[in-house]
């Protein structure tokens, strides 16, 4: 059992950060809820929003964990009437990890999720690095799926050709070497134990303004570095693994996809360039791209989160 921090010893804004992480860790240990899946493997994940609200699997971005949606605030998930279903994908947070999974084996790990939590039918929404997920479910399970809705979403292994120079280089390097992968991760994993001034820091010269907007406060930085320091508790093995599946071609067909697919990004997007969702939509018949200028890889889904939101319903 965790003690409340003694907040009389601290003040301001300091206090407010501090106290908001105390709960964050308090959802943590509240909504880390574990299924036994057929093979004995664990399956880690979590739930926001609304109970009985409109059920949504959601699948969270690289370098993240079952835990993201606390950036988007559960309150905020409740009022849309949404309950969103995070899991943690092999290897990831507190999901033990499976050798030489593909997108295949991670659908079938949430239909014994959805099933488990007696759901015939749900939304699918994937961001980032979690965007591939929603369309294999899309292309696997369509029968199963409200909507299919991916922001700010990545791509398989041709997409390397959108990224500038010095993206390219550094992902073919990460393809061919992928011990440099390992070690990039380790890296990561102790950047995000420094301090909350010192992490700030770091990100704002990372990131583009117009995310860095969304992190920039000390309470958002707080949840960002605990999101972050979760997904790899385990080890860096399967967020390693995780990135690898978008260096190589996806293990299911998209030709199988006959669905809606609604995708939204932002012209500000840094990490994955808007010119690479255009493309990914014109070789999807049945996809629509929402474009946001303004907005960036991290923004978009913040600023834009009730008309996302509206997207998964709307489809029933």
């Amino acid at each position: 059992m965790r003690e409340t921090p003694d907040f009389a010893t601290i003040s301001g804004l300091e206090r407010k950060a501090k106290f908001l992480l105390f709960f964050v860790q308090k959802a943590f240990m509240q909504t880390t809820n574990f299924l036994t899946l057929p093979d004995k493997r664990q399956l880690a994940y979590a739930e926001f929003g609304e109970p009985n609200g409109h059920p949504v699997l959601y699948f969270h971005g690289g370098l993240s964990c079952r835990l993201e949606p606390l950036l988007w605030r559960d309150e905020t998930i409740k009022s849309l009437g949404l309950r969103f279903i995070a899991p943690d994908r092999p290897g990831i947070g507190q999901s033990d990890f499976l050798p030489n999974r593909g997108f295949s084996d991670s659908v079938k790990d949430i239909e014994c999720l959805a099933d488990a939590l007696g759901l015939d039918k749900f939304s699918t929404m994937g961001i980032s690095g979690g965007g591939g997920y929603p369309l294999a479910c899309a292309a696997l399970i369509p029968a199963r799926l409200y909507a299919a809705v991916i922001v700010s979403g990545a791509w398989q292994a041709d997409a390397i050709a959108h990224f500038p120079r010095a993206s390219r280089l550094a992902w073919r390097l990460i393809r061919q070497f992928p011990g440099l992968n390992i070690l990039t991760l380790k890296l990561k994993q102790q950047s995000f134990k420094k301090s909350s001034k010192q992490l700030m820091a770091m990100l704002e010269k990372q990131f583009p303004p117009v995310d860095y907007a969304v992190l920039k406060s000390p309470t958002q930085i707080d949840i960002f570095r605990q999101i972050s320091l979760e997904s790899m508790c385990l080890g860096v093995q399967g967020t390693a693994w995780d990135i690898q599946l978008y260096l190589k071609h996806w293990d299911f067909s998209l030709d199988k996809i006959q669905m809606p697919l609604k995708y939204f990004h932002g012209g500000k997007d840094m990490t994955i360039p808007l010119s690479l969702a255009k493309q990914v939509v014109m070789e999807l018949p049945t996809a629509q791209l929402a474009a946001y200028p303004e907005e960036g890889h991290l923004s978009i889904i913040v600023n834009q989160f009730e008309t996302i939101a509206k997207s998964l319903v709307n489809a029933m």
